[in-house]
């Protein structure tokens, strides 16, 4: 009896086994069996387009055909497949003499095995002639990046990565990175039904793929082709364009510049030394590169100066080349100086005395007041990422270097120099709230909506500014610029130290930065800014050299006689 209830027991827990299993854990099961036949593949959606304001493709796709190996579940390949795989060696270029054995073990298993990535039109005319009788190869289809400008406009538009499992992309820099959602789009799916050997028997389409987004940038293609064609080989720099009045960039330069179409494929660490290790080539020098403004913040020296009623507009200095100022002298650009000389003259020939004047009668945080006013010491609001650059304070000196602000440090800071850091972008943007009476948030996309705030400047100090920019072209340290017809140009210079003015300057990275900030009219259209900086070329003629030859470019476009 004991080995009957035994025998009992066992199956009545075999029964339990079996219905735990059919019943409580039958959809598991159910999923499992249906993977055995049943898989599921991912269908990469087209990226979307990034396109100028005039529809110009900056950055689309291609069409590229994968060459692929179909197993039809033979233990060994037949006399005709050995011939197509020469045939494949021959057309393809490809060394299928280290793909047999993998060839073998797809065609036993039934499986699908990459032979080439990215076959040419050639080859895939030819390869279809061999596909009407060979079932084995399979040609796929799918959509790379693509830039067809090269470095056009790199550091707006980004790079990729590639996703290597299933050829998707993920943007890494740039438009490509902020935007990568909408770009992306969504992928479809198809599920296919194969038997035990795992040849396909049937498709089912589960989701359609989405397209991602095409975005349109205010980037003008022409005028950025202009911009990217001013420097100079062996030159660092920025360039920018922009409308002041709605704040849409035209163009945005930061050279040296880059292919982003390199970042499709693996980069040697031969290729990244050669194309990536010197110059910054991947640093935007327009956003995140910060420098002192030099005496392009002159403009909001006086502005202060003006405003605080420590000058007015027809004050009167005597530049004797130098003010002293407790045992040191401050030195003027023009050390035998300049004379008896009014305000506006004093803008125009840069003239370093009324700053030091005005420095001496308003306080640094007064100044850096001002400076904030104008949109310096904090980011634009664009969308890329940018640098707040530095406008500092007395607050700021004893939080970060331990000691108080000296009053000799507001001198250096008023024409420009000190800790004042500031990137082309903040500057583009303080020369459009001089032009246009109020600040504007840059933008790079068309469908960004216009961002204004209010400048907190009297109308008689703006009016001073303009005029004293236009005495910068008329009389002062921009006169190369007037000889320049049709054109209405306001402008300020300036050549930023990098070093002390007693040191030697042995090296180029001692030498000083070159500025030129402009708003200018051409004929009856709206007024447009640019802001020019050159790295380390020792004076501002290198700057003033870039505008004017962006100026008679912009000419030959608007006279049609441009061709790209």
């Amino acid at each position: 009896m004991q080995i009957l209830y035994a025998f009992l027991g066992f199956i009545f827990l075999i029964i339990l086994r079996l219905a735990y299993l059919q019943i409580n854990q039958s959809e598991i099961f159910s999923d499992l069996g249906q993977k055995n036949f049943l898989i599921t593949e991912v269908v990469v959606p087209q990226r979307g387009n990034l396109v100028d304001s005039q529809g110009v493709l900056l950055a689309s796709n291609r069409p590229v055909y994968d060459l692929y190996w179909e197993g039809s579940g033979n233990r060994l390949l037949s006399v005709e497949q050995q011939e197509l795989i020469k045939k494949l060696k021959d057309i393809c270029q490809i060394k299928l003499d280290s793909h047999i054995e993998k060839i073998k073990n797809a065609e036993k298993y039934v499986r699908k095995i990459l032979l080439k990535e990215g076959i040419s039109f050639d080859q895939l005319c030819k390869i279809c002639e061999l596909c009407v009788t060979c079932s084995n190869l399979i040609i796929l289809s799918r959509f790379k990046r693509i830039y067809p400008y090269k470095n056009l406009a790199g550091h707006v538009l980004g790079y990729l990565s590639k996703h290597e499992q299933d050829y998707s992309s993920i943007g890494l820099y740039g438009l490509e990175r902020l935007f990568q959602d909408r770009l992306k789009g969504e992928v479809g799916y198809i599920l296919n039904t194969t038997n035990s050997k795992g040849r396909k028997l049937n498709q089912k389409q589960l989701k359609d793929p989405k397209s991602g987004d095409d975005i349109k940038l205010t980037l003008d293609y022409k005028l950025q082709i202009i911009s990217e064609n001013l420097f100079e080989e062996g030159q660092s720099g920025a360039f920018i364009l922009m409308n002041p009045f709605d704040g849409s960039i035209k163009s945005l330069v930061s050279y040296p510049n880059f292919d982003p179409n390199m970042f499709l494929e693996p980069i040697s660490q031969g290729e990244w030394e050669e194309k990536f290790s010197v110059d910054k080539p991947l640093l935007n020098r327009v956003t995140n590169a910060m420098y002192p403004p030099a005496s392009i913040f002159k403009l909001i020296t006086f502005a202060a100066g003006l405003e605080e009623k420590v000058i007015d507009s027809n004050s009167k200095f005597n530049c004797k080349g130098f003010t002293k100022f407790c045992g040191r002298n401050y030195h003027c650009i023009r050390h035998w100086g300049h004379g008896e000389i009014d305000a506006s003259a004093a803008l125009a020939y840069s003239c370093n005395i009324p700053c030091y004047e005005i420095g001496l009668k308003i306080k640094i945080n007064q100044l850096a007041d001002y400076a904030y006013r104008f949109g310096l010491g904090r980011k634009t609001g664009l969308l890329l990422p940018e640098s707040s650059g530095l406008m500092p304070t007395y607050e700021w000196k004893v939080a970060h270097k331990n000691e108080p602000w000296w009053k000799g440090e507001t001198l250096s800071a008023c024409i420009g120099q000190s800790y004042i850091q500031v990137t082309p972008l903040q500057v583009a943007r303080m020369i459009s709230g001089i032009c246009s009476g109020y600040l504007v948030r840059p933008r790079i996309l068309q469908d960004e909506i216009v961002q204004t705030e209010k400048l907190e400047i009297t109308e008689e100090t703006l009016d001073f500014l303009r005029g004293a920019m236009k005495d910068v072209v008329v009389r002062g340290s921009a006169k190369i610029l007037n000889k320049l017809k049709d054109f209405d140009i306001y402008a300020k210079t300036g050549t930023a130290q990098t070093s002390s003015l007693q040191a030697k300057k042995i090296s180029k990275e001692q030498l000083e930065h070159a500025w030129l900030a402009s708003f200018f009219q051409y004929k009856d259209e709206d007024p447009l800014i640019i802001v020019v900086l050159v790295e380390n070329v020792g004076s501002a003629e290198p700057a003033k050299k870039i505008a004017a030859r962006f100026f008679i470019e912009y000419k030959k476009l608007k006279e049609k006689d441009f061709y790209v």
